[in-house]
């Protein structure tokens, strides 16, 4: 399997994913809010897709399909390949 490809499907990736969630809980590494649905690969996969499938290397997001319920944000969509610099802001104070 292609390394950006083994990192989004298949069981080594699904059995990472759950295990990332029980580490980690569903709250987003990037806004803070609860309900985040993603993998957030902290090295993202298309820079740097010989990675291992690692729970360590991944966290909580929201995403495409589970945007934030608090903020409505897409956060790993916006961070997209880009560095984690600071937590994504808002305008509102949650």
């Amino acid at each position: 399997m292609a390394g950006a490809t083994r990192h989004r499907k298949g069981r080594p990736y699904r059995r990472a994913r759950a295990q990332m969630f029980a580490i980690y809980g569903d709250h987003c590494h990037l806004c803070g809010h609860p309900g985040a649905g993603e993998a957030d690969h902290l090295g993202p996969v298309s820079l740097h897709p010989d990675q291992p499938v690692d729970p360590h290397l991944m966290r909580p997001a929201h995403g495409a399909l589970t945007p934030c319920p608090t903020c409505g944000r897409h956060c790993n969509q916006e961070r997209g390949a880009g560095p984690i610099t600071r937590p994504l802001t808002t305008s509102e104070p949650w």
